[in-house]
C-alpha cells in the first residue's frame, strides 16, 4: 500500500513540475478568404480566446469570434442575391507546442448563424501559429482553416445553408 502511494504522489508531482498550469487570453483581429471557388467571399472579423496550458507542450483553447463576409452568391430558394452574410464561431480544442513559440493544433465546435441566407452548423478547424514576444504578453499570429461540412438539406439551398464550404483565416492577437 504504502509503495502504491508512493508511486501516486510520485506520478502527481512530476505532473505538477511540470506544468505549467498558466491561463492566458487573447483578443484580437482576423482577415478570411473563402476556399470555395463557388463562394467568392472576403471577410473581416475579431476573435476572443482563453487558452489553459496544463503542460509545457499541450495546452486546451476555447475561441469566441465574429466574421463578416462580403460575396455575391444568388440564392435560389430566396430569388435574392446576397452580398454579406455574418458567422459567429464558437470552438473549443487543443493545442500542441513543439516549441515553446510555435504550435499547432485543432479544434471543433459550431458556426452560428449571425445573418439571413446562412444556418448553424458543425465546424472543424486546423491551425498553426506563431508567438513573438511583446512587452508583458506575446502576439499570436495563426493560420487556420474553418471547415464547415454539408449537412442534410434540400438541393436548392445556398452553399452557406447546405454547408460544405470552408474559409482560411489569418490572426493576429495580443495575448496576455
Amino acid at each position: 500500500m504504502k509503495k502504491i502511494v508512493f508511486l501516486l504522489f510520485l506520478s502527481w508531482s512530476t505532473i505538477t513540475t511540470t506544468a505549467q498550469k498558466k491561463f492566458t487570453l487573447s483578443i484580437g483581429p482576423s482577415a478570411s478568404i473563402s476556399t470555395l471557388r463557388a463562394l467568392d467571399a472576403k471577410g473581416i472579423g475579431a476573435l476572443l480566446a482563453g487558452e489553459y496550458q496544463f503542460h509545457t507542450r499541450f495546452s486546451v483553447v476555447a475561441i469566441a469570434g465574429y466574421e463578416h463576409f462580403s460575396t455575391n452568391l444568388y440564392d435560389p430558394w430566396a430569388h435574392v442575391n446576397v452580398t454579406t452574410f455574418n458567422l459567429m464561431p464558437v470552438m473549443a480544442g487543443m493545442r500542441y507546442y513543439p516549441w515553446p513559440f510555435l504550435y499547432g493544433g485543432v479544434s471543433t465546435g459550431i458556426v452560428i448563424k449571425g445573418s439571413e441566407h446562412v444556418r448553424s452548423r458543425l465546424a472543424i478547424a486546423p491551425a498553426v501559429g506563431y508567438l513573438l514576444p511583446a512587452g508583458k504578453g506575446k502576439i499570436d499570429m495563426g493560420l487556420q482553416l474553418m471547415g464547415i461540412p454539408q449537412g442534410m438539406g434540400i438541393s436548392e439551398q445556398n452553399v452557406l445553408e447546405r454547408g460544405g464550404y470552408s474559409y482560411l483565416s489569418l490572426r493576429v492577437a495580443y495575448r496576455w
